[in-house]
């Protein structure tokens, strides 16, 4: 029997090109994972970037540290309260009188304790330090030092 126009195997398309099944299998197959991978990359550098920015630097984070340690402490200390000024002085400022003779302290911290809840005065202290660091920490030193001779005070002369 002969047909006519027919060729055993070919499948029949409409206009003589690939059929819409194919371009959508191609499409799926080579684009798609190609967008992906495009998107990966960007999202991997924005996520990179992001990190790098919110990286700190290790002596910020201990200072950061060492002042909020020192803002507990005094604190604790302090129970009606206390406040702190801390001024910096470059290798050409001239310092106040009273300053260290050592040419690395330049950081004066003055600090008072308050005695009340209107803020009154009740202690006035002045500490140098090479860094703000250490002259937090001087500070709270000091403090801890009024507190263990109030102590002292307290149990030579009880008041009753």
């Amino acid at each position: 029997m002969f047909v006519q126009g027919a060729v055993l195997g070919a499948v029949p398309t409409s206009g003589g090109g690939p059929a819409p099944a194919t371009l959508g299998l191609i499409v799926l197959v080579v684009f798609v994972p190609v967008l992906a991978a495009m998107l990966i990359v960007l999202l991997v550098g924005w996520t990179r970037a992001t990190m790098r920015r919110r990286r700190v630097d290790p002596r910020l984070r201990a200072a950061a540290s060492a002042e909020a340690s020192a803002r507990a402490l005094m604190s604790e200390l302090c129970p009606h309260g206390w406040r702190a000024h801390i001024t910096l002085f470059g290798p050409d400022d001239d310092l106040p009188a009273g300053a260290p003779a050592d040419d690395r302290s330049r950081v004066m911290l003055d600090w008072a304790e308050l005695d009340d809840v209107y803020g009154h005065v009740a202690v006035e202290r002045r500490v140098w330090a090479p860094t703000i660091a250490e002259a937090l920490e001087a500070m709270v030193a000091d403090r801890r030092t009024d507190e263990t001779l109030e102590q002292i005070e307290r149990r030579a002369f009880p008041q009753n």
